[in-house]
């Protein structure tokens, strides 16, 4: 088995890296989904085979933001709005 690993060395990591490539692109080219839905748990699995760690992408979790809306008593106050 070993003989023929360092026979085909070369193949193999022209195999492995042409995962890497295709799931770099992937990666690249898609908004990241929500981690919690089926699509979410593929797309670990795509952005792991992309050699994608830590923070280098965005999670995919929608942030709520602040935004200041005015009170019918003439106050202004923050309220919490999903980003879209």
């Amino acid at each position: 088995m070993i003989e023929t690993i360092l026979n085909n060395q070369a193949e193999i990591i022209e195999a492995v890296m042409g995962v890497v490539v295709v799931a770099s692109l992937i990666v690249a080219g898609t908004k990241t989904p929500d981690p919690d839905t089926v699509l979410g748990k593929i797309y670990k699995l795509v952005e792991w085979a992309s050699l994608t760690f830590g923070k280098a992408k965005e999670s995919g979790v929608v942030v709520p933001e602040k935004i200041e809306v005015e009170t019918v008593k003439g106050t202004v106050e923050k309220v919490d709005e999903t980003k879209k």
